[in-house]
């Protein structure tokens, strides 16, 4: 992507060649008269020309692309070429007030989901700010801070693992009885270690480790596929992370443990199959407003969105007209000429 630091270079680049084209010619040696220099005629497709074509082309392929700084500096660049392009200024000006728009939006953005915890969206919408505004210090103060607690997150999830896996070795060696505070499944007595190893892997996923744990989840159940007590605990476990999550606002987070917590289960659950249905709604919905914002200043951004609101749910009427009339204005986009 072109960085508005190669928009100004190019700028540089672009005046510099022109100065050069006009360069007066050399002196005459002293004493003699300097002769008269010959009228220059500056041809209508001259470089100057050739320049701003292809700087208003640049601006168009960025605003197109949804990269507004940089558009706004290929358009700074036609201004600085010809001074009295009103057009070129406009549309700068234009440019300079959706980017101030984005940055507000995709600011309240990231807020709210760092406050309900959700790093990953809030990750999202800042760095769509540092598109935007490359220089904005709250977005890049809060992207150190998400860092930060990931890289808090990753460190605590690695010491419960190695919590637990210490907790159980012992077990598991001698298969002994679970250490105490820990249930054993009800197959215990019938399958050995099979049972303190679903512990230890419940343990961990509710340690914190979710990433890893879940996966060792997957494995159980997939080496398991007929131990329908197992699979129940399995589920169990994750609706109650899923649970958590969404009391904490961390809805598509839930929504996705909780399709997990069905699939692990094997079997219809209503209730979660409920949270399902209704976060289902609830994410679409968030995807939407995003979308509907984006449309303003990141055509391709908006697409995106959209398209997710409508998977989410296909019966969003309003979503599915949003995401063909955002389609249609960035195929628009793409296909205008440079002026």
């Amino acid at each position: 992507m072109r960085t508005p630091a190669h928009a100004r270079t190019a700028a540089v680049i672009a005046i510099a060649s022109l100065a050069g084209a006009c360069a007066q010619a050399p002196t005459a040696p002293e004493g003699e008269s300097a002769p008269t220099p010959a009228p220059r005629v500056v041809r209508a497709d001259g470089p100057r020309d050739e320049a701003i074509r292809r700087h208003r082309e640049l601006a168009r392929e960025a605003r197109a692309a949804g990269d507004l700084a940089t558009a706004v500096d290929h358009l700074h660049v036609v201004t600085m070429l010809a001074p009295g392009d009103e057009a070129a200024r406009r549309d700068a000006e234009t440019l300079r007030g959706e980017i101030q728009r984005g940055v507000r939006d995709n600011l309240e953005a990231g807020r709210t989901a760092m406050r309900s915890g959700d790093n990953a969206r809030a990750s999202a919408a800042f760095m769509r700010v540092l598109a935007l505004e490359p220089k904005n210090a709250e977005a890049a103060r809060s992207l150190r801070e998400i860092d930060r607690q990931n890289m808090a997150r990753a460190q605590a999830n690695r010491a419960a693992r190695v919590r637990v896996e210490d907790l159980f070795a012992d077990a598991r060696a001698a298969k002994a009885a679970p250490p105490a505070g820990y249930a054993a499944a009800p197959a215990a007595a019938a399958g050995g270690n099979d049972a303190y190893d679903l512990d230890q892997r419940i343990e961990m996923f509710r340690a914190g480790d979710t990433t890893t744990a879940l996966r060792e989840l997957k494995a159980w159940v997939d080496a398991h596929p007929k131990d329908r007590a197992g699979r129940q605990r399995v589920g169990s476990a994750v609706a109650e992370r899923a649970k958590e999550l969404e009391g904490k606002g961390q809805r598509e987070a839930a929504l996705n443990l909780y399709e997990q917590a069905l699939s692990l289960r094997g079997e219809p659950q209503p209730e979660w199959s409920a949270r399902v249905a209704a976060l289902r709604k609830s994410v679409a919905a968030d995807y939407y407003n995003e979308g509907v914002k984006a449309m303003r200043t990141d055509l391709n951004g908006a697409v995106r969105s959209l398209e997710t609101a409508v998977k989410l749910d296909p019966q969003n009427a309003n979503a599915a007209n949003r995401l063909r009339e955002a389609k249609a204005a960035r195929d628009k986009l793409s296909r205008m000429p440079a002026k």
